[in-house]
Parts: structure tokens; sequence; C-alpha cells
């Protein structure tokens, strides 16, 4: 994860530190797609939007008067106007920003009247954040802390990642870590959660959404579920717990190594490398394959998932990755890696698998070290930047895109694997659950590639 602090330096040299930062960083989360933005990041029209979010803001307050330049609430906004101005993806219109701030600030205030100005901030950049794409968003310093706990392992919460659906406006669970509150209730990757404590999710941010499902450890939540292939609402009760999640767990099946990654978290490769070496020890060196389960891995780590891949590949280009500028990066892994090359190796995957995950699954597939089997992945495709900001909140802004060893794209597409297994039952609602190939012109950073799909 990239850790950027963020301080009132110039705007100028704001916008050339966070470029580099968002170019050369070594430690990235991977997140999904961003959506296609007005390009213009002048100095001057940049100024004239903040004028105007500023003039918005004073309509909220008693006797209309704006917020002074060195406000707290302002400049923590002023500090995420320039961050996405400077590191974003893709070049973005300041008035845009703008404007989506203000329709921020105006639903906050009409849904509480007396929200705070803090409330109001965090709406607004919100509001701003989710017009990018679905995985750019404001993490205040207890979302910090939490993001940190999940690297390590371990995190109190109901175990899901959610996103919002861009097709229905609800949350859409995109990973549920095993022997997790959320797993043991029957929540499942794929599902869209319609209702919280019995308040319609539709229309909510992500933040609001997540928050209404936080808690003390030991209360309840209940959620409502819409789940591909049935048109029956499911209803879950879930206790919040603290999530203790090896992200890497294994064990011997024949003298096969069977492997399973639910996260890409801190330890990911080392507990990869320990399990294979404790595995052919346990086969006597004889160990007659392996097999790489993926399956509904959300991702994590970006530099875990190149040193996975690197684990099965050695000293290869195991994926790039693009900035806003085009400049590309080339991730290789390690001379000394490339165990156990001669073993058969199988990966398993589903729609489920995301972001790092796909990085690996990609890699594999492209330098023809294994068999992929099951469905296509999920097709996140971009690279987020976590940015440090005053006072312990962070900034999750998507700063690159990345790319297979041949060149191809995961955005959008996803992984299709060398043979396709499809799950029993009925087929997925039209409209409801969006599939990788898609390709949602929304989602995507260029038209072309998307009309490509097909």
């Amino acid at each position: 994860m990239v850790v950027a602090m963020v301080s009132g330096a110039p705007r100028h040299k704001l916008r050339r530190a966070t470029r580099l930062v968002a170019a050369f960083a070594a430690l990235l989360l991977v997140g999904g797609v961003a959506a296609c933005a007005v390009v213009s990041d002048e100095p001057a029209d940049a100024n004239a939007a903040l004028e105007q979010y500023r003039s918005a803001f004073a309509r909220m307050r008693p006797g209309e008067i704006p917020p002074a330049m060195d406000d707290r609430n302002y400049k923590l906004f002023e500090n995420i106007f320039h961050l996405v101005l400077a590191a974003y993806v893709k070049p973005a219109s300041p008035t845009r920003l703008v404007d989506q701030a203000w329709e921020g600030l105006w639903k906050k205030k009409a849904e509480n009247p007396s929200a705070s100005e803090r409330a109001l901030t965090e709406s607004a950049i919100e509001s701003m954040l989710t017009a990018l794409d679905p995985y750019s968003n404001f993490l205040n310093a207890d979302r910090v802390r939490d993001v940190r706990e999940q690297m390590h392992g371990e995190f109190p919460g109901l175990g899901i990642e959610v996103v919002i659906d861009k097709e229905t406006g609800l949350l859409r669970v995109v990973g549920t870590d095993q022997n997790t509150p959320a797993a043991r209730a029957g929540v499942r990757s794929g599902d869209l959660i319609t209702r919280i404590n019995d308040h319609n999710v539709k229309g909510v941010s992500l933040h609001d959404a997540v928050t209404a499902m936080r808690g003390p450890v030991g209360g309840s939540v209940t959620l409502e579920l819409l789940r591909p292939g049935s048109d029956v609402p499911i209803q879950v009760f879930v206790t919040r717990a603290v999530v203790q999640v090896p992200s890497v767990v294994y064990r011997l099946l024949d003298n096969v190594a069977y492997i399973r990654i639910d996260y890409f978290g801190e330890q990911a490769a080392r507990l990869v490398r320990e399990g294979l070496a404790s595995m052919n020890l346990q086969a006597m060196g004889n160990l007659a394959g392996i097999v790489l389960d993926l399956r509904n891995n959300p991702g994590g780590l970006f530099e875990q998932g190149v040193n996975v891949a690197g684990i099965f590949l050695g000293a290869v280009d195991i994926v790039s990755t693009r900035d806003r500028d085009a400049s590309v990066r080339h991730y290789k892994g390690r001379a000394d890696d490339d165990v156990l090359p001669e073993l058969p190796l199988m990966v398993l995957i589903d729609s489920g698998t995301t972001s790092a995950a796909e990085v690996v699954a990609g890699a594999l597939q492209d330098h023809h070290r294994a068999l992929l089997i099951g469905a296509r992945s999920y097709g996140k495709g971009s690279v987020q930047t976590i940015f440090m900001l005053p006072g312990g909140d962070g900034l999750r802004l998507t700063t690159a895109r990345y790319f297979r060893p041949s060149g191809g794209p995961v955005e959008c597409f996803g992984i299709t694997p060398n043979l396709e297994i499809k799950p029993a039952g009925r087929p997925l609602p039209a409209g409801l659950w969006p599939r990788a190939g898609s390709c949602p012109e929304a989602w995507c950073l260029r038209g072309p590639l998307c009309s490509s799909a097909g």
C-alpha cells in the first residue's frame, strides 16, 4: 500500500509530488475500473472551481459566510481536490469535480439539516470521488486503521468487501473471506445488498453504507440480499466479530499440494513459500502437482500478487502498469524463485477472483505455466494508491491501470479460464449482474477499449 503524506505545500509542488508517488510507488492496492473524465487541470480552472465550492458551502452555513481558506474542513477538501487533479489515472475536470461535490453537500443537508460541517465535507468528498470510479474513496482515520488491520490479517467487522453497483445503485459483495461472520451467515460474493437493518441502501454512499454495518463486536446486522439465480430476497443476520483470517491456507492431498489464498495480505508470498516447502517435505519430495485456489479472492496488496506469481515463474514479466502520463512500469519475479518448475500447476478462478488475484492468474496463463479452470474472473484492472492526509485521514485513489504480460487488459474483460466450468443453477438475471467482458463504457478509461470487446 502506498502511503504518501500531504500537507499544505504549494499547489504546483503538490501536483508534481503526487505524480511522482503515483508513478514510482512500490506497494500498491489493486482495485476496480475507473470512469471516463473531461480533461482540464489548469491552475486557474482549479482555483475558480474551489471558489465555487466555497460559495456552495457558504449556503449551508448561517449567514452564508464562506469557510476561511485555513478552515480545517475546507483544507481537507482542497487537499483531496488537488490530489485528484494531480494523480488520478485520467485527467479530471475541476468544474465537474466541484459539481459532484455540490450534489453531495445538498444531499447530506437535505437528509440531515443539522449535519456537522465535517459530515457535509465528507459527503462532498465522497460524492466527488464516486463520480470518478467505484474504488476511489475517502478514508477517515478509523477506516485507515481498518485497512491496515485487514492487511495484517485481523480486524473487527463482518468480513466482506462491498462496492456500489453502478447498474442498480445497490451494494455488491465482491469478496467474502472464509470463516468470517458474513460467510458463516450465508453471504456470498456476487450478492446485492438491498437493505441494512431495514434501511434501503439504494442511492446511499459507500461510506454511509459501510458505516451502517459497523459497530461494536457482538452486535448484529440484518442484511437483505438479492442473489444471482434467485428472484426471492434473502434475509441474513450477521453478528460482528474480530475477524482473523489467515491469508493463505494449505494442505497435502494424495501428494498434491493444495494452496488457497483468501486475500493478498502482507505475508501472502511468504506463507505460500512456506506452505510449498512444508508440503514438499511431507511428500518426501514426491509432489505430484500443485492446485492454487484463487476463487472469491478479493485481491489486496499489488506487490504480494507480483511476488506470488513470481514464486511459480521466476524472473519474467508478471504485470505492467500505466499511469495518467502513459508511463509504463514493468514488474518481474525474482531470479531465485520459480520453485518446483517441473510440477503441473492448476489455478482455480471464478467471478469473485479479483484484482491482485487476477494479476497472478493472468501471468501464469500468459507464460503457459498453469491451466486455469473455473469461470471468468471479475475484471478489475486498475491500481489504487492510499495517500495519507493530515489528522490521520486517507485517500484511496485510482492512479494506474495494469496489464498482463501479453499486454492484454484485465479491466472489464477479466481472465478467461482455459477450461470453463459453469456453476449449477439458473442463469443470472439480465441487467442486474454486470459480467466481465460486457465492459459498460462508464466503467472504462477509454471508449475504444470497450468497443473492442464486442
